[in-house]
């Protein structure tokens, strides 16, 4: 009888445990779908798909460690700080599941556990586009050399009555480009120094028109796309070019590029002006092995404000970027940072709702750069001085911020008090065909 109870209990025992096993179907393929198949897929960005139970089995001890390690998912800011569109995060609980279903083995489960599978557009993360626009002929980058900032042309007509809410770039080689910027150009500047150059587009590193607002303003390694807020879209100068700026690096070897770009359209016209607003500063100078070289620069906002969402930009050498405000009463408050910068995942960080920001406010951006050997990041296996630039060799402190007035009567004193520091505006009491303006 005795042997009776302890053959039940050793088999309750074992149910209890088996029940416990994390499998593939149940647990971990949930948890893929929803954050890593978006690019761990064939056709996209990472290096491998995680899309099978084969893909997952695969890579699991690579994948334990990494989320263990909160490589990946790729989310760089730092939590607290800041609300963000399209937050990608594992919790606690979710990578402590991983590490378990490989410690077990990686069982794949019973596959009638499995989720339907996530579907994506084809080709575009935001649906096929109203429009879909390409560079005119594709752009020959020589082997070696330094970076070159290129400027295209790309013909464009917004139909009567349309606005553009979102905008997906796509690079053709991903190898040789390092970011691209969107430009609104109403006087055709761009087109007449097009025609002074025999290859496509011509040269030029500083801004060569308007720039485009917030998430339409361009992309960078790791950039999703993302519309702009409700209510918010950007008019079309009727006529106005198109400038697609490319920074391009070469790679060893001759390469071409012929991006892509889609136009998403909407016929709500947009209900506030906005301002991209970029800090940075210029007096960049590292000297080889310093380790915590900081920079910055702030500005002081005339009137209340919303802050829409933040792009933070450095290169190889950057570690930590972080944007404060510093409110009138004494109080500081983080609205972004980033402490482990990586060049490869670079954002533009939408905030879920706007944060207010009352005149007097001070925001300011601190960074931190590593130019020594112990930086697994550095491009130089023996750091030497490094400078202020747009060569990826360079290093760079930014961060743009798209802001929005609260009270339209304080538009003009925004932009007036803002004249240095802004690098696109949308004005939203223009005509139908719309108006972007200095």
């Amino acid at each position: 009888m005795r042997l009776i109870f302890v053959l039940v209990a050793l088999t309750a025992i074992s149910s209890v445990f088996a029940e416990e096993k994390p499998t593939y179907c149940h647990d971990v393929a949930p948890i893929l779908d929803n954050n890593c198949v978006t690019c761990h897929r064939p056709g996209q960005i990472a290096p491998f798909s995680l899309s099978t139970y084969k893909d997952a089995k695969k890579h699991g001890r690579l994948m334990a460690d990494i989320v263990k390690r909160r490589i990946m998912p790729p989310w760089k800011p730092v939590p607290g700080y800041g609300e963000f569109i399209g937050e990608r995060r594992l919790t606690d609980e979710q990578v402590a599941l991983i590490e378990k279903w490989v410690k077990a083995g990686m069982p794949e489960g019973n596959r009638k556990d499995l989720p339907e599978p996530p579907t994506f557009a084809s080709g575009w993360q935001l649906g096929t586009p109203d429009l879909i626009l390409k560079m005119p002929e594709p752009y020959q980058m020589p082997a070696e050399g330094q970076d070159v900032m290129r400027n295209f042309i790309v013909p464009v007509e917004i139909p009567d009555g349309k606005y553009i809410r979102a905008v997906e770039y796509q690079p053709s080689n991903r190898r040789i480009v390092h970011h691209a910027v969107l430009m609104m150009d109403p006087e055709h500047r761009a087109r007449r120094k097009d025609r002074a150059d025999g290859a496509p587009g011509f040269t030029q590193f500083s801004q060569v028109a308007q720039m485009l607002p917030g998430t339409l303003s361009g992309w960078a390694p790791g950039c999703k796309p993302l519309p702009l807020p409700d209510g918010l879209s950007c008019p079309w100068v009727k006529g106005a070019d198109l400038v697609l700026q490319l920074h391009l690096s070469p790679s060893g070897k001759p390469e071409s590029e012929q991006s892509t770009i889609g136009i998403y359209l909407t016929d709500q016209p947009p209900s506030k002006d906005m301002f991209n607003v970029m800090l940075v500063d210029w007096h960049i100078d590292i000297p080889p092995g310093e380790k915590a070289y900081r920079t910055r620069d702030s500005i002081m906002l005339a009137a209340d404000v919303d802050v829409l969402g933040m792009a933070p930009h450095m290169h190889r050498l950057g570690k930590e970027e972080r944007i404060i405000a510093r409110l009138p009463n004494g109080e500081e408050k983080t609205l972004l940072w980033i402490n482990d910068w990586n060049f490869s995942w670079q954002m533009f960080y939408q905030n879920v709702k706007p944060v207010r920001l009352p005149a007097n406010t001070v925001v300011v951006m601190e960074c931190t750069h590593d130019n020594s050997a112990d930086n697994p990041n550095n491009p130089l296996p023996i750091p030497q001085r490094v400078v202020a630039g747009e060569q990826t060799s360079d290093e760079m402190a930014v961060a743009i911020l798209e802001l929005m007035a609260v009270d339209d009567a304080d538009i003009n004193l925004l932009a007036s008090t803002l004249r240095r520091k802004t690098i696109g505006r949308i004005k939203a009491e223009t005509s139908p065909a719309g108006s972007l303006t200095q």
